[in-house]
């Protein structure tokens, strides 16, 4: 089987599974380096799925765990102090940073010829600022809590908050595409309000975690990479296929002080990849590792 279209789901550091998959698959034999013409992601996916698309998956991976050694601790409390310099949280500007070493000039024609869609949230006109982000965050926990269905939030969308796409089509340098990553990522506090197209946005994933909707249009197959382990069943729909962790994932979406949790996923990706690459290989009915459903 050959995939035209990947999605990678949002879900922070767990992400790094995804590009352990891309590459345990490629090295299994399913190549989705360079069947893969369409990618799409919202939140922490949508550096992920620059990474794969570049084919610097190993290259991310280290670069992060670099960032995240030299990185103690996820909350600095000394900061509060008016004698120091510096943010209480750190994942802002390790974020940024990490994407200008990962990502090159050069690089926007190499991801343009891929066609790379980046989904985000846009604020109602009613709500805006930090109301409205605070609103879109209670909105958002409160559904998973109540409705226990991470997979389709639905009260975002029914409080007006609305799915806006940035393509990579629409940056003209580096620093445009760069911040359409930060602005299809962005939670409050954790990472600032971003902005895209002149208008305030938050991560896209209080609409969809896992935007299938970005391949809606797409022809040819394709391929859902989540970033946990769902204990529900996954979604069915023609032409996609879902593949999620074999096991849970420890690490936190928001850890940026854990080098080991990050090779940890890396290395969990590789195997369930792996595996199902080989059951491609064998005719889609053979063992996998990684739990998936295709519904071709």
């Amino acid at each position: 089987m050959k995939f035209r279209n990947a999605i990678f789901a949002g879900g922070g550091s767990r992400c790094f599974w995804q590009l352990g998959f891309w590459e345990g698959a490629k090295e299994a034999g399913l190549d989705l380096q360079s069947s893969v013409k369409f990618a799409g992601s919202t939140s922490a996916g949508c550096a992920m799925a620059t990474a794969a698309v570049l084919d610097r998956s190993h290259y991310a991976l280290d670069l992060f765990k670099d960032f995240t050694a030299q990185n103690p601790r996820n909350i600095h409390w000394r900061n509060l102090s008016p004698f120091k310099q510096g943010t209480l949280l750190p994942h802002a500007r390790m974020y940024r940073e990490a994407l200008k070493e990962l990502i090159g000039p050069d690089d926007l024609e190499i991801l343009k010829n891929t066609s790379v869609h980046f989904l985000m949230s846009g604020y109602p006109k009613w709500l805006g600022g930090t109301i409205g982000a605070t609103a879109a965050l209670c909105i958002y926990g409160l559904e998973n809590t109540l409705r226990k269905d991470p997979i389709h939030p639905k009260w975002p969308a029914k409080a007006g908050f609305k799915p806006l796409i940035g393509r990579v089509t629409d940056c003209h340098t580096l620093q445009d595409y760069i911040s359409m990553i930060l602005a299809a990522s962005c939670i409050p506090p954790i990472l600032p309000e971003g902005c895209f197209g002149g208008r305030k946005v938050l991560d896209g994933g209080l609409i969809e975690n896992i935007p299938v909707r970005l391949a809606a249009d797409q022809p040819g197959e394709t391929l859902v990479l989540l970033s946990r382990k769902y204990e529900r069943k996954l979604p069915e729909a023609d032409r996609v296929t879902w593949v999620q962790p074999s096991k849970p994932i420890t690490i936190d979406k928001f850890d940026y002080a854990n080098p080991d949790g990050l090779q940890e996923t890396f290395e969990l990706g590789l195997e369930d990849g792996r595996a199902f690459s080989r059951s491609c290989v064998l005719g889609r009915e053979a063992y996998s590792s990684a739990q998936w459903r295709d519904h071709s």
